[in-house]
């Protein structure tokens, strides 16, 4: 019995969307690998490149984009940025014990175990964190390519706080980078905050690009400056639970 083509068509088309999803998770994945390896100081550095709120969100803000439909791109952006963390956090275990064996384990000549322990936990509660949060931008992509001026205005506004929102919240709790001289550990704070912040804006110049309708700027500036606070705020509560991981 002949497949439909429309249902043929379909099922193509999701499987082009599945390998995509793949192959930007993986590779997404990998690259934010490369400041674990990078040594203490650089990887400071390279972290709002490779491994950052805005890396993670600005990829799921373009794949949910690039999206069909609404739904669709929450979907596929969630897809795209779990599979993300399952491949980091694989690697971060297959690269060696340096990634997932805390040096204070070693000291007390606590067993690996302990530290993979603390791997399982961060990869449960980042996949979550895809799922939700990455469902979430994804939706925001879709809604700044292609909803209205008013919607589509405050979901660019809502996406450039979250991709700039662990920026600012380094900025705001860090408070030695204010009192000077500035150290090694307060550039490492400070410089990388300001680049991820330079990011957000070229980020969403690009989703600017993207859009098919017209945007007021005006509400884009007031809904992202309201979203900040409560992308800060987040931040926050995300920086607690990491450190009880």
């Amino acid at each position: 019995m002949a497949v439909p083509s429309n249902v043929a068509l379909s099922l193509q088309d999701s499987s082009l969307k599945a390998i995509m999803c793949a192959a930007v998770g993986v590779g997404l994945g990998a690259v934010a690998v490369i400041p674990d390896v990078s040594g203490e100081h650089l990887a400071a550095y390279l972290n709002p490149f490779f491994s950052s709120g805005f890396a993670w969100g600005f990829a799921g803000l373009l794949i949910g984009s690039v999206a069909s439909r609404a739904g669709a791109s929450a979907k596929l952006a969630g897809l795209t940025l779990t599979i993300a963390v399952i491949t980091y956090y694989g690697l971060i275990v297959v690269i060696g014990r340096r990634g997932w064996v805390d040096p204070v384990y070693a000291e007390l000549d606590i067993g690996p175990s302990a530290g993979l322990s603390s791997v399982v936990r961060s990869l449960l509660f980042w996949a979550a964190s895809a799922v939700v949060g990455g469902g979430f931008i994804g939706w925001l992509g879709w809604l700044a390519r292609n909803s209205s001026v008013r919607l589509g205005s405050a979901a660019i506004g809502v996406s450039f706080a979250l991709l700039c929102g662990e920026a600012v919240f380094t900025l705001v709790h860090v408070r030695s980078i204010y009192q000077g001289p500035l150290d090694a550990f307060d550039l490492g704070k400070l410089v990388p905050s300001l680049v991820q912040i330079v990011l957000a804006f070229v980020g969403i110049g690009v989703v600017l690009r993207l859009r098919r309708q017209p945007v007021s700027r005006r509400l884009v500036a007031g809904v992202g400056a309201g979203a900040v606070a409560v992308s800060v705020l987040l931040w926050s509560a995300v920086s607690t639970i990491r450190t009880g991981l």
